[in-house]
């Protein structure tokens, strides 16, 4: 009987210890802090480099990741500008160089220390802002199926082609950041006036105007338009993930509207520090490497992209020019659009 009283006692206290030490793991996982990051959904997404990045970081941390998800990355600011301080994030990924007027205009941000940058010749334009630093890049172009079209479009007055009515699809440039992109295009290339003329022509030919990139291309590899605005790398990314060759980037007699992405850490963050250390991993070889493959986007940091599939891609025609512009110009822009949009609607 003694014996087994005393068995009775061994279990129990076992049972005891092994509760105690799984309450004490988790009081001491619960007590770790939470660096929150803000982006947009194919960023965060789990086939994103979100993922990769904050397995990477948590390794070494001693600290949780929890992403915010934004859809588009013309979402982040509206979001930014309602929700402020209460969104809870410590860093914002995503904007591009038409948002940081606006961003700093908006909300305060905190200037980034990262010390000397091993970039591109080309990316150095954009790290004129000291609150943002760009951590990849991209090309814009025209994204078509091979031997769906009689003839492809060379040029943005191509884009006229009555077999084309209704059948490509555009970004909303007022939501999403590629969308804003191609009506800076069409005025870059054609200036003002005569890019408002020609924008007024498309309206006809375009399937819908959808409020993210990734609705538009949706509809697109759903066979719905014969062609979508994209990135150079897109045809890379079907090649890679589905094994699908039969997409194209359409080099344009235009030289190409160019994309860069910024992070940024807001002011009322509250782990500054470790917002910052998330920057710069995000700036290291294996991070550029994670954003690169998974972003399918070009890296800013020199000896990433060489001797990979994405080097080639590089070498496209380009606008040579970083052009950040103001918040007053986007919106007069944008406003020019709407008009233009509205009157097509009536």
């Amino acid at each position: 009987m003694k014996h087994f009283i005393f068995f009775l006692a061994v279990i129990f206290l076992g049972l005891f210890l092994a509760v105690l030490n799984k309450t004490d793991q988790s009081g001491s996982a619960s007590s770790l802090p939470t660096l929150r990051v803000f982006g947009y959904a194919s960023f965060t997404g789990r086939w994103g480099p979100g993922p990769l990045l904050k397995e990477a970081f948590e390794k070494t941390c001693k600290c949780k990741v929890e992403f915010i998800e934004g859809s588009d990355s013309g979402i982040l600011l509206q979001r930014l500008k309602i929700e402020g301080e209460s969104l809870g994030a410590d860093l914002v990924v995503g904007l591009d160089q038409f948002d940081l007027s606006k961003a700093v205009a908006e909300q305060p941000w905190r200037k980034l220390s990262l010390g000397q940058l091993d970039v591109y010749d080309s990316v150095r334009p954009a790290l004129a802002n000291s609150f943002f630093v760009p951590y990849d890049w991209g090309a814009l172009t025209f994204i078509a199926r091979k031997d769906e079209l009689a003839r492809l479009p060379a040029s943005l007055d191509d884009l006229l082609a009555p077999e084309l009515a209704k059948r490509i699809a555009l970004q909303d440039p007022r939501t999403s950041s590629p969308g804003l992109q191609f009506l800076y295009w069409v005025i870059r290339s054609k200036g003002e006036e005569e890019g408002f003329k020609f924008l007024q022509k498309l309206m006809g030919q375009v399937h819908s105007f959808s409020p993210t990139w990734s609705t538009a291309y949706g509809l697109f590899t759903n066979k719905q338009t014969k062609l979508v605005y994209s990135y150079v790398t897109s045809p890379l990314y079907h090649e890679v993930e589905e094994k699908k060759s039969d997409y194209i980037a359409l080099p344009f007699n235009e030289p190409l509207p160019v994309q860069f992405e910024f992070v940024g850490i807001p002011d009322f963050c509250r782990h500054c520090d470790l917002a910052e250390k998330f920057v710069n991993l995000m700036l290291s070889q294996d991070g550029q490497r994670i954003i690169m493959e998974k972003n399918y986007m070009f890296p800013v940091m020199k000896g990433v992209m060489e001797d990979t599939a994405f080097a080639p891609l590089v070498n496209v025609k380009t606008l040579d020019q970083v052009e950040i512009l103001s918040s007053s110009e986007v919106d007069r822009l944008l406003k020019r659009w709407t008009e233009i949009r509205r009157s097509e609607l009536n």
